[in-house]
């Protein structure tokens, strides 16, 4: 058992202790923008004799558009399929609008809205909801950051680059790394040559590369730390916000009533103890606008605490409780609560240690336990 010990706290203390030019809160969301419209269309017709055994046409038409700021973030997806198969006609549409601008630069008011359509044909009629709301303070995905900062760390490591890069190159990669559904958006297939390119010429224009370039070791690093290949950088966030809107539902696809409107109030908090502690938070309760207001409701309120104690070992813990408040009935609460440990063993090997506990209302409460070891062969 000290050996298991001083094993684990051998690996973690480099890990802990390595110098840092940028903080979490040092990252802006970058700037990003594409748009995106392609058509696929197909005719099948075969014949046999007289007979005509196929007689079948299909079309997919996708446009998609965003623009993702600090200040202002906005998106469009629009998806269109149809066909026939002899006289049998079909069609399936979607459309599904956000809109998110805080009112002031430099201030923490925002306002934010979602509109959602879809018909199949199917459906008697259009359905579609809109969402409108408003909330304050700010609150910031510094994933990419992470990601950033674990790249330098393993280029150091592998003698790749000579020292921390600066605060402004680490930035800079991260705002490469956010904008990964542009370059998908932009270049399809082959995104992630020209995703790793600009990476690696930010790199270079540090002038902290040791030899003459990343070589082969400096790009396996990158794509093992964005593509979660033998290790895993956990989310990171900061700030927090709080926002409240009115969902109404405009259309139902079958004609019926569209009911009440539902009114629901979120937030979220995030603080990063360091790079490798996060605590996250999260509440949500969403309410119906008639009689019922408050006397029948959901509720969620989700608690994170993530360890990594290096690369290879993480530490997560989870609590969920969610409550459910039918009208006139008393609130049940259910409660999940679970723990688990990582340690990631070299090439194909990992050890897994978990716990649980789970309470739903009256039901007895269920503790569990679970230890694995998962290696891969091949």
């Amino acid at each position: 058992m000290k050996k298991l010990i001083f094993t684990i706290v051998f690996l973690t203390i480099p890990f802990l202790t390595y110098p840092q030019n940028v903080n979490v809160t040092d990252y802006e969301v970058a700037v990003s923008k594409a748009k995106v419209l392609r058509f696929n269309g197909s005719w099948d017709w075969s014949q046999s004799g007289t007979t005509v055994n196929s007689n079948n046409a299909n079309g997919t038409l996708l446009f998609k558009t965003f623009y993702s700021s600090l200040p202002t973030a906005w998106f469009i997806d629009v998806a269109a399929s149809g066909g026939k198969v002899f006289d049998d006609y079909n069609h399936n549409v979607r459309l599904n609008t956000s809109f998110r601008k805080y009112v002031w630069d430099e201030e923490k008011v925002f306002a934010v809205s979602e509109l959602s359509m879809s018909h199949l044909n199917t459906y008697r009629q259009l359905e579609s909801n809109l969402k409108v709301g408003f909330g304050y303070g700010r609150y910031i995905n510094a994933t990419a950051l992470a990601k950033a900062v674990r790249i330098e760390g393993h280029l150091i490591k592998d003698n790749v680059i000579s020292a921390p890069l600066s605060k402004e190159t680490m930035i800079a990669i991260a705002n490469i790394i956010e904008r990964e559904d542009e370059y998908k958006g932009i270049y399809e297939a082959t995104y992630e040559t020209y995703w790793l390119d600009d990476i690696t010429e930010e790199i270079k224009k540090s002038g902290a590369i040791s030899g003459e370039g990343l070589e082969s070791i400096g790009v396996l690093r990158m794509r093992q730390v964005l593509f979660n290949i033998n290790e895993r950088v956990n989310p990171r966030y900061y700030g927090w916000d709080v926002s409240t809107g009115i969902r109404f539902p405009m259309s139902t696809r079958d004609k019926s009533p569209v009911g009440n409107p539902m009114f629901s109030l979120a937030a979220e908090y995030s603080y990063p103890i360091s790079w490798n502690m996060q605590v996250n938070s999260n509440a949500k309760i969403d309410s119906p606008l008639d009689s019922a207001f408050f006397n029948q409701y959901e509720m969620v309120l989700t608690l994170d605490f993530i360890f990594e104690l290096s690369n290879r070992i993480n530490f997560v813990t989870t609590y969920e409780l969610v409550g459910h408040k039918p009208y006139n009935v008393s609130i049940e609460y259910n409660h999940n609560l679970s723990s688990s440990f990582w340690y990631y063993i070299e090439n194909n090997i990992y050890f897994t240690v978990s716990a649980g506990y789970k309470k739903q209302g009256a039901n007895p409460k269920v503790l569990s336990t679970n230890v694995g070891l998962q290696y891969n062969l091949f």
